[in-house]
């Protein structure tokens, strides 16, 4: 995949919004010929990075969703390599989830870990939220970043298995994401615990935008 075309594109403003751009003056961003500016563009269209709209005197160009979460991912790579990340910020809608939030985080074996690790004591249950494309993609960011684990423990009839968490801040109220370490957990979806009832705090229902920022701990 072209990733260095792209990233000029980007920084010619193609990620906000159609820029028209002739191949002759691509070119002259990329330091090479028409001709060469000309098929990098067709690949970027062909893989679906781009889309173009021919005019009679030019092309005007966008960066797809395709092409954002491609130039997310070099970006991720970076930040990786150059000292992790500081600050993720998850935006998506308020959803209803299983149900199942309020009964795990009440179970003993969690909710000391909670109170002793994270320093709070969690309001019964999860505010869930379903993550946009771009934040889906932005989520494996968290991978670079350091997390507190929630070790699994048994009751003497079955066993709970561990999770890590993240320090999070929803519109200034402090909480953490939990992430249950097991196999076909969605990556659309994450679930927040704090001190208060998130949906009563926050005065959001099903449906509701929300922005999660995610701090290091």
């Amino acid at each position: 995949m072209p990733i260095e075309p792209l990233k000029r594109l980007a920084l010619l403003g193609a990620l906000e919004s159609n820029i028209a751009i002739s191949s002759a003056e691509f070119a002259h961003h990329l330091d090479t010929s028409p001709q060469t500016a000309s098929r990098k563009l067709q690949l970027l269209e062909q893989e679906n990075m781009i889309a173009r709209r021919m005019l009679p005197n030019g092309q005007e160009i966008m960066i797809t969703e395709t092409g954002m979460i491609a130039l997310q991912k070099e970006y991720q790579d970076y930040q990786r390599i150059f000292g992790g990340v500081d600050e993720i910020r998850l935006a998506g809608v308020v959803c209803t989830g299983l149900g199942e939030g309020r009964y795990y985080t009440m179970l003993d074996g969690y909710l000391q870990q909670f109170e002793q690790k994270l320093g709070f004591t969690p309001y019964p249950g999860t505010l869930n939220i379903e993550l946009n494309p771009y934040s889906v993609n932005t989520r494996k960011q968290l991978d670079a970043m350091k997390d507190i684990r929630i070790e699994g423990f048994e009751d003497g009839v079955r066993t709970f298995g561990s999770a890590k968490c993240f320090n999070v801040k929803i519109d200034g109220t402090y909480g953490a994401i939990v992430i249950p370490n097991r196999k076909n957990y969605p990556d659309n979806i994450i679930e927040v615990i704090a001190p208060v009832n998130l949906r009563e705090h926050l005065r959001v229902d099903d449906g509701s935008k929300v922005e999660v920022v995610v701090c290091r701990t």
